[in-house]
C-alpha cells in the first residue's frame, strides 16, 4: 500500500485535476490516501483549460451535479467580489449570498470570514466588531509586504487562532457529523522573499469528478484575492487530500458515464 501519492507539478489547476483523476482511475477502488500535488500557475487558465471546464459543466448539468462555478463560489464568491469589490465583499456576502445557502456544504467562505460561538453567535474582537479571519490575514500580510522584511512564515493560519486562521472545520458545528461536514479542513498561506503568496489546502476527503475541479478553481481565486488585496503576487497552490476518491457514491453519474466524460477531456 502506497502511503504518499505524490504527483508531478502541474501548470494549471485543470492540468492538476486531470492528473489527479488519471492517478485515481488506476488505483484499487479508484481511490487513495494522501494525494499531494502542486500547481505552478494557479491563476492562469489556457483556452484548453477553459474548454475542459466548459465540458465539465455540460457533464454536470446532464447528471445533476453542481457546476464548477457553483462549487468554486463556496470557497470564494467571485461574482460578489467583481460586483462589489474587496471593500464590500464581506458585508454583501453575509447580507445577500449567505442567507441563500441552504446546506452545510456551501458554507466555506462564511467560515473564513466570520467566527461563531457554540450558539451560532458571531465572536467579536476587542473593537466590538465580528472577527473576520480572512480580513485579518490579508491586512497582516499587506503590512509585512509593505515593510519588505521580517519573518515570512508568520502568516500560516493555525487551526485554533481566531486572528490568523481560516477555519472551515468548527467543532461546535461539525463534531457530530460522520459524513457531510466540510471537506476542506485547513488553509495555510506563506509569503516568500519575493512577495509571492503560496497556498496549501488540506482536504479530509476529496471527490474528484463531483467537486475537485470547482474546488481548485475556488482555491485559486481565493489565493489571487489574498495576493491582490495584500499587494503580493500569486505563488504555487498545493493540495493534500487525505482521502481522495474519483467519484462519490452519491454522485449523479454512473461509472460508464464518468469514463466517457474523462476520455473526452483526455484523462487516461
Amino acid at each position: 500500500m502506497t502511503i504518499i501519492n505524490s504527483l508531478k507539478d502541474a501548470n494549471s489547476v485543470v492540468d492538476a485535476w486531470r492528473e489527479a483523476c488519471s492517478h485515481l482511475m488506476n488505483q484499487s477502488g479508484r481511490k487513495c490516501t494522501n494525494l499531494i500535488y502542486s500547481v505552478k500557475n494557479p491563476s492562469v487558465l489556457s483556452q484548453t483549460d477553459l474548454k475542459v471546464i466548459s465540458d465539465f459543466d455540460e457533464f454536470a448539468q446532464k447528471h445533476n451535479l453542481n457546476s464548477s462555478t457553483t462549487v468554486a463560489n463556496t470557497i470564494f464568491p467571485v461574482d460578489t467580489y467583481l460586483k462589489y469589490g474587496s471593500s464590500n465583499l464581506y458585508s454583501r456576502y453575509m447580507d445577500e449570498v449567505f442567507p441563500r445557502v441552504t446546506t452545510n456544504w456551501g458554507t466555506y467562505f462564511e467560515r473564513m470570514v466570520q467566527r461563531r460561538d457554540p450558539k451560532g453567535n458571531a465572536i467579536k474582537g476587542r473593537d466590538g466588531l465580528p472577527i473576520n479571519p480572512l480580513e485579518s490575514l490579508t491586512s497582516k500580510v499587506a503590512a509585512r509586504l509593505s515593510k519588505g522584511n521580517g519573518t515570512k512564515t508568520h502568516y500560516e493560519m493555525l487551526l485554533d487562532d481566531e486572528a490568523l486562521e481560516l477555519t472551515t472545520y468548527l467543532p461546535e458545528r461539525d463534531r457530530n457529523y460522520q459524513r457531510g461536514g466540510p471537506c476542506l479542513s485547513h488553509a495555510s498561506f506563506k509569503v516568500d522573499g519575493q512577495g509571492a503568496i503560496s497556498l496549501t489546502a488540506i482536504y479530509r476527503s476529496h471527490f474528484y469528478v463531483e467537486r475537485a475541479l470547482g474546488n481548485l478553481l475556488g482555491l485559486a481565486r481565493l489565493q489571487s484575492f489574498v495576493a491582490q488585496t495584500a499587494g503580493g503576487t500569486v505563488g504555487p497552490l498545493t493540495v493534500h487530500a487525505v482521502s481522495a476518491v474519483l467519484e462519490s457514491a452519491a454522485g449523479g453519474a454512473d461509472r460508464k458515464a464518468v469514463a466517457s466524460f474523462l476520455a473526452d477531456v483526455n484523462v487516461k
